[in-house]
């Protein structure tokens, strides 16, 4: 899931991005946890999906002070991937989802599964996860394909 934000991106907006593997936003978009000047802890894994994207200081720095970060430093921190000028952002993640969807989804699954159940791991627990994937796509008509392209290409350009 690619999301793609052109307005501010606050609260519960700002989960979204935190639970999204891949985010993009206009330029002029803003990025805040104010769920503390209601009253109240951010309360749909604000308060742990947050620190893991942008930093132990950062994070708890956004949801203490409730203030507002420009989209250029949400990319910087690594709680979004890219910052593009407003029209162009939906051909932005146009252009990224086809640079995904090119691949097998079986494949860009086995992926995405890897780094979701794998980031918050310890190292070993991590690559056992990446392992299993690897093992659950390798016998796959995908692979055997994929192999013979690169093979092919390597034997033309060598």
């Amino acid at each position: 899931m690619i999301v793609a934000f052109n307005s501010p991106v606050y609260g519960g907006s700002c989960e979204i991005v935190e639970a999204a593997p891949l985010a993009i936003a206009a330029e002029h978009a803003t990025f805040a946890k104010p769920e503390v000047s209601l009253g109240f802890p951010p309360p749909f894994g604000g308060s742990q999906r947050l620190p893991r994207h942008i930093g132990r200081k950062r994070g708890p720095e956004m949801t203490l002070t409730g203030d507002p970060i420009p989209a250029s430093r949400a990319a910087e921190m690594g709680l979004i991937n890219t910052v593009v000028p407003a029209d162009e952002l939906l051909d932005a993640a146009q252009d990224l989802d086809s640079r995904i969807i090119r691949h097998a989804p079986t494949d860009v699954a086995a992926c995405l599964r890897a780094v979701t159940r794998g980031i918050n791991l310890p190292i070993d627990e991590g690559l056992a996860v990446e392992a299993a994937c690897f093992a659950a796509t390798a016998p796959t008509d995908a692979v055997r394909t994929g192999l013979r392209q690169f093979l092919d290409r390597s034997a033309v350009s060598g």
